[in-house]
């Protein structure tokens, strides 16, 4: 996509902005379904990996289910999906010669708010009279505001009052990790373009998500899996994994799918069925070509089977341990599985 191209698009996008502050993206695609980004699915492309990078998180399931998509099926080259209330607006590539002002000149101006402000409160006409007394909702990069209408108020004077560019060069810096007193960036650096209005948001649930912040690491010869804080060992479980050397990929993963009570497709299982293999969680990984779906982290129907190499390849847990880590970690939570 061209530079041009990318600045009428975001333009686009920032003059229908309806702000919600979700607390997850299928909150956010429920509550303002006007924003949208059109996406062009590249080779190689997965729904996982654009949740992530648009998202910045791995619950793809609302992207699939937004387009009509089979969540489990891979995805055709060149199909356009649409991405609702992205928190990433777009990346952009600096040019020689690009300042971080001028790059939040680009994205963000004054007549772009003023629209959006409009769109905040269900105004199509500029012109439209403020009736003193009114409240408004105010988007803002720290976080949405609110302003009671005294006599005088237009709507380009609020944006005027509002809109300061320095704030949005500010929200841009912080999400590139720029020092804002420098501003330096260099030709070729690539820049995530955030959804300012999210900011707040992002800022604090970053903020409260950082103690927390766990990784797993599984190892296959001794059958236990630790759940780790930093580089501390948090919580340990004994597992069953591969009955056969080789049968249980080893590598780097993430956690990419969260099911309750899955079925067992291969039988027909139903979810809660004591017969059910998958027992009570399934967490999917992301081991390439699968799409969280072959190999997972869940429960089992056989707890004597733990501690043991008894599974066709995934990780087997007592079910009140799956249940404790699904509950604990997150889609795209690191996963280390190793010998």
């Amino acid at each position: 996509m061209s530079r041009q191209s990318k600045w009428v698009l975001c333009m686009i996008m920032i003059m229908m902005v309806v702000v919600s502050y979700p607390g997850s993206l299928g909150a956010a695609a429920d509550k303002t379904p006007g924003m949208t980004v059109s996406y062009t699915i590249q080779p190689g492309d997965t729904l996982f990996g654009i949740s992530k990078k648009y998202y910045l998180t791995g619950r793809f399931e609302q992207v699939a289910k937004a387009n009509g998509l089979n969540p489990q099926a891979g995805l055709k080259a060149g199909t356009v999906i649409k991405l609702k209330n992205p928190l990433v607006l777009d990346y952009y590539e600096v040019r020689q010669g690009d300042t971080l002002f001028a790059i939040t000149k680009h994205y963000f101006n004054r007549g772009n708010y003023m629209d959006a402000l409009m769109t905040y409160n269900g105004i199509s006409d500029p012109d439209t009279p403020l009736k003193i007394g009114m409240t408004l909702r105010v988007p803002l990069p720290s976080g949405e505001g609110r302003h009671h209408v005294v006599k005088g108020d237009t709507l380009y004077s609020l944006s005027v009052r509002y809109f300061k560019p320095q704030d949005y060069q500010k929200a841009l810096a912080q999400t590139n990790g720029i020092n804002t007193a420098s501003g330096r960036i260099q030709a070729g650096q690539e820049l995530q373009i955030p959804n300012p209005y999210y900011m707040a948001r992002s800022e604090s649930t970053a903020s409260a998500a950082a103690p927390a912040k766990l990784s797993i690491d599984i190892d296959i010869t001794r059958n236990k899996l630790y759940v780790k804080a930093g580089g501390a060992i948090k919580k340990t479980f004994d597992i069953a994994s591969g009955r056969k050397a080789g049968l249980t990929p080893t590598g780097s993963f993430e956690i990419m799918t969260k099911i309750e009570n899955p079925w067992y497709s291969a039988k027909g299982i139903p979810g809660g069925d004591p017969k059910n293999p998958l027992g009570s969680r399934w967490l999917g990984l992301s081991v390439p070509n699968t799409q969280g779906t072959k190999y997972g982290i869940h429960g089992t129907n056989a707890p004597a089977s733990i501690g043991t190499n008894a599974s066709a390849g995934c990780i087997r847990m007592l079910n009140e341990d799956v249940e404790w880590l699904y509950d604990a970690v997150p889609n795209g939570t690191k996963v280390r599985i190793h010998t």
